[in-house]
């Protein structure tokens, strides 16, 4: 079971879980709480949430298919396209199915991005996620 309250950047920072289905995953994040010098939502913390949801997105993916619920970002790029002035919606998709690797583990690629109010983009991350599976005794 993913235990969100055990994530410490969702209280500091005030993401929210919004909802899952089997496409995509929303997170929340505030405006209020996570501003920087200039005003505009910290990258800092836009990338916290954008890690977070395809987190998980992917953790949910596992649990539904009975494999172990843990997950860790293997790599990812963010672009910011534009600067955040409200408070975001996340969403996290899969590009492609996941895939069991040689290792044993599964690869995930998600796509995460953000939207103001507005509802332009304002983050995107492309995060490689593992899903990781004990090695069998």
């Amino acid at each position: 079971m993913i235990r969100l309250d055990q994530i410490e950047p969702l209280a500091k920072l005030g993401i929210e879980w919004v909802s899952s289905d089997d496409t995509v995953t929303r997170f929340h994040i505030p405006l209020l709480g996570n501003r920087n010098d200039k005003g505009t939502l910290f990258a800092g913390s836009q990338y916290a949430a954008l890690v977070i949801a395809g987190w998980y997105h992917t953790a949910r993916w596992a649990g539904l298919q009975g494999l172990p619920e843990q997950v860790a970002i293997k790599d990812g790029q963010v672009r910011y396209p534009k600067a955040a002035l409200s408070d975001l919606d996340v969403q996290a998709r899969f590009t492609a199915p996941p895939d069991r690797r040689l290792s044993g583990h599964w690869r995930a690629l998600v796509e995460v991005s953000s939207r103001d109010a507005s509802g332009d983009t304002v983050a995107v991350l492309s995060g490689d996620y593992r899903i990781l599976v004990p090695a069998e005794a």
